[in-house]
């Protein structure tokens, strides 16, 4: 059940330049938008999307492209090897490789003057984990945290879950890690290694769930030394005790408040976990403007 593509329309389209990133890996592409007089803005956000998710998987895909187009950012999509139904065979390690040598090409072809990284769901596990350990991290202007919320909190409210976790154990324990389960999940294969990641407590998967403490919270967020903001949804479909979610983005927005020079805490009433209606997508779109013109200026 875990998650769903965000509802698009077919006839929603962006337009930029789509090139390749990398020089040995044929499916690392990166999408720009461009601007009104079809060339690059001066500044780059790039979008970082969840587990199953890619280009234009997000309901404010469109929205967010035009508005941060107004303040000079264009939009970078990416399809990293963990894009779509691709993340059971990659980790978080592989993907900080991979934003590096984006991080490298956009530098190299466009030259944008400030660069800001948005994750949503496991994106955002892939923009904190980038901050503390990508070769590149000091590139980094901005982050922007959206639904910032733990995979282990879902996962242990679901029923096929100890059986999953049996069997990635059993092939752990006899050095099998790489092996893909029985079971899929989110109605994608995955290897052991992987599951028991998102699964696990402190793994490298586990950032956000809420009974970490601030001495285990301060090394996953001490290093997020840039403006930051966090945005959560208080109708988010997989989170199973809002209540002990709210209180965890609070000991977050705390914890980061000690390293960043700025961080903002926003939550949709009601929002699901994509904010995939234009109801819940349009004030946030606003948010992430308001902060990279007023905060990252």
């Amino acid at each position: 059940k875990r998650p769903k593509l965000s509802a698009m329309d077919d006839g929603v389209q962006v337009e930029g330049v789509m090139f390749r990133f990398s020089a040995t890996k044929t499916n690392l592409v990166a999408f720009v938008t461009l601007n009104k007089d079809r060339k690059v803005c001066k500044n780059a956000l790039i979008l970082i999307p969840g587990l199953t998710e890619g280009f234009m998987s997000m309901a404010y895909t469109k929205r967010l492209s035009e508005e941060v187009l107004a303040i000079d950012y264009s939009l970078v999509q990416i399809n990293l090897s963990s894009s779509f139904n691709q993340f059971g065979f990659s980790s978080l390690e592989r993907d900080c490789l991979e934003l590096t040598e984006l991080l490298r090409a956009l530098k190299e072809r466009f030259a944008f003057t400030r660069v800001a990284i948005l994750g949503h769901s496991t994106g955002a596990q892939d923009t904190v984990y980038y901050l503390r350990y990508g070769e590149l991290a000091s590139t980094v202007d901005a982050v922007i945290l959206q639904s910032a919320v733990s995979d282990r909190d879902s996962l242990v409210t679901e029923h096929y879950t100890p059986s999953m976790v049996e069997e990635a154990a059993a092939l752990k324990a006899a050095g099998n890690e790489s092996k893909i389960l029985s079971q899929f999940y989110a109605g994608a294969p995955i290897t052991a290694s992987r599951f028991l990641s998102l699964v696990g407590r402190l793994t490298p998967d586990d950032m956000f769930s809420v009974d970490l403490d601030d001495t285990e919270l301060v090394p996953i967020l001490g290093r997020v030394r840039v403006p930051i903001l966090l945005c959560f949804s208080s109708g988010d479909e997989f989170v199973p005790d809002k209540d002990a979610q709210r209180r965890f983005a609070d000991r977050m927005a705390s914890v980061l408040t000690r390293h960043s020079p700025c961080t903002v805490q926003v939550e949709y009433f009601e929002g699901n976990h994509g904010l995939s209606e234009a109801k819940f997508y349009a004030p946030f779109v606003t948010s992430v403007v308001t902060f990279l013109s007023q905060v990252v200026s």
